[in-house]
Parts: C-alpha cells; sequence; structure tokens
C-alpha cells in the first residue's frame, strides 16, 4: 500500500519545475531583446516583471508540493527542489541591488547645478511613451542628491571655452572617447556670449537601458564651467549610475586636459611652465616659452600642476 502510494505523483511538483523554467527563458529573452534594441524598454520591463511573478508562483507551488510530497510520501520531491530552487536564484539578481537601494536615495536625475539645470532639447522630444518626464523634478531631487552626492559640482578650468568644449566633445564621441552617441552639438560663441551644448545618450552595459545626458559649457577666452546633467529615461531608481556617469566623464575631461595644458607639455619638454596666482587662488599657466622636445623624459622634480579646479558644492534650489 505504501509503495503504491508513492508512486502517485503530486502535480504541483511537477508544476512548479515548468512555471521555474518558463520564467527563467523568459527573464533570458527579455534582456537579450531589450539589449539588441529589438524590443522597448516599457515592454521588456513589463515582461521581466511577468517573470518574477512568476517565480514566486513557482516557488508558493513548489512549497506546497514538498509539505503534501512530506505528508502523503508522493512522488515529485526532485522537481519541486528544481523548481523552488530555480525561482530563487532569479530572485538573487535583484537581491542583490537591495543594500544599494536602501543606502541611496530613489532619485533618478543628477545635475552639478542645481539652482540652474540644463534642460534637454532634442532628448525631450525622442524620450518615447512611458519614458520619464524630461523636466527636472525640482528641490526634493536637488536636496537628496545634496546630501547623497557633495562631490558632485560643476568642474571650472582656466582654458578657453572654444577649447575645452572641442575636449569635451572629443572625449564623449569614439572609440578613444566614452563611446556615447551624440545627438546635439552647439558650440559656445563669444560675441554674442552664448553656451555650448551637448546633448547624447548612453545604453547600460548589460541591461541596455537608455540614459541621457546633457553639459553645458559657459566661460569666455580665459575661463569655462562644466556643467552636466545625467537622467535615467526609464525607472525611478538608478542606483549611483548617473552620479558615477558624471564622474567619469568630469575624471576623464580633468585628466586630459591636464595632459594638453602649455604646462604639461613644457615638462615634458623638460622646461616647466611659469605659473602666476590667478583669481580666487587658481593657478593661471602662462603659454609655454618654447616647443616641447620629443621624446623627452617627464621631470620627476616639476611635476605638471593642475590647470582645473571644483566649484563650490551648489546649494539646493529655495522652496517655493
Amino acid at each position: 500500500m505504501l509503495s503504491a502510494a508513492k508512486t502517485i505523483p503530486e502535480p504541483l511538483a511537477y508544476w512548479s519545475r515548468r512555471i521555474a523554467l518558463f520564467a527563467v527563458a523568459l527573464l533570458v529573452a527579455a534582456l537579450a531583446l531589450h539589449r539588441l534594441v529589438l524590443v522597448t524598454t516599457p515592454v521588456a520591463l513589463n515582461t521581466i516583471g511577468t517573470a518574477f511573478a512568476l517565480s514566486a508562483l513557482a516557488i508558493v507551488c513548489g512549497v506546497i508540493a514538498s509539505i503534501s510530497i512530506w505528508i502523503r510520501g508522493r512522488a515529485g520531491a526532485g522537481a519541486a527542489a528544481l523548481g523552488v530552487v530555480l525561482a530563487a536564484a532569479m530572485w538573487l539578481w535583484p537581491l542583490a541591488y537591495a543594500s544599494t537601494a536602501t543606502s541611496l536615495p530613489r532619485i533618478n536625475d543628477i545635475s552639478t547645478d542645481l539652482t540652474n539645470v540644463p534642460n534637454f532639447t532634442i532628448l525631450a522630444r525622442v524620450r518615447g511613451e512611458g519614458a520619464n518626464k524630461a523636466e527636472y523634478p525640482g528641490e526634493r531631487f536637488a536636496r537628496q542628491q545634496a546630501q547623497a552626492y557633495p562631490d558632485i559640482r560643476p568642474l571650472v578650468v582656466d582654458r578657453p571655452v572654444d577649447e575645452v568644449f572641442d575636449l569635451i566633445v572629443t572625449t564623449v564621441r569614439g572609440r578613444r572617447g566614452l563611446g556615447w552617441s551624440v545627438l546635439v552639438e552647439e558650440p559656445p560663441s563669444f560675441k554674442p556670449p552664448k553656451p555650448g551644448f551637448i546633448e547624447a545618450t548612453e545604453r547600460t552595459t548589460v541591461l541596455g537601458f537608455v540614459d541621457d545626458i546633457i553639459i553645458r559649457v559657459t566661460g569666455n577666452e580665459t575661463q569655462a564651467r562644466i556643467d552636466v546633467r545625467s537622467a535615467s529615461r526609464f525607472g525611478a531608481h538608478d542606483f549611483g549610475a548617473n552620479a558615477s556617469r558624471i564622474r567619469r566623464l568630469l575624471r576623464e575631461v580633468q585628466g586630459r586636459l591636464e595632459s594638453t595644458s602649455p604646462a604639461a607639455i613644457a615638462s615634458r619638454g623638460g622646461r616647466p611652465a611659469a605659473l602666476r596666482a590667478g583669481k580666487d587662488g587658481a593657478l593661471v599657466k602662462r603659454p609655454a616659452e618654447r616647443l616641447p622636445v620629443k621624446g623627452a623624459p617627464r621631470s620627476s622634480q616639476d611635476p605638471a600642476p593642475k590647470d582645473a579646479q571644483r566649484a563650490p558644492a551648489p546649494k539646493a534650489a529655495p522652496r517655493g
């Protein structure tokens, strides 16, 4: 009698395995199709949500089946175990971001200037249905950003604004740059004074989600200020991705500015450039007195001083 009972299968055990396998296949298909730009982001997000809902159902079926197998002695323990393990493994991915989600604010729009935030133009038109609004969310985001990312602030450089703009374009484009897709490129002008703008997008490496970036370059013949805004096109929480993107851009720009400064060129030629104290204590470099000697080593006694400085941390926009 007991032997006959063991041969009776537990239906929920096999349903748990089937549902878990389907959920895993659905998740992989959604991620792959979205990365290959074969489905839109809203469709991919809905599909991913469905896959996780099915995985939760598979876990419930597997647990109920396991209880039934234990009490009644039915067959299907292996199927129930496989269903629960596969479904639970899917949840390891979002759980890995749980600590980041709780430690960082729930915002998706970061800017170096919180009082005069750069506004998207072309990118505001191409965001598509279901995307986040192109307008900056306002004071709540500014306040939370100031607390969580105090290092995100403008970069002020003692170089001509047009020269800085060209260097930024080179930095964000191409294989040797950051590889962003540039949609708008408006160089600055001196007469009349007009800031330069760059609007670009970047796709995340694994999931292929699109984030929007705008870079504003203001200044004159002697100094330039770089402001950057990075915003997620979809999703309410960016998990720090936009702040990391701005840091990466400004770090790359600052490194390229230092490597192409007159002081760095003169130092490579074995003769350091003269320095004088500029406004607010900034170092302003005079032009090198002679062309650099090709192949000459960098002097360890006279390291090239930096010609970039960070502006004071921006304050959150006042209420009202």
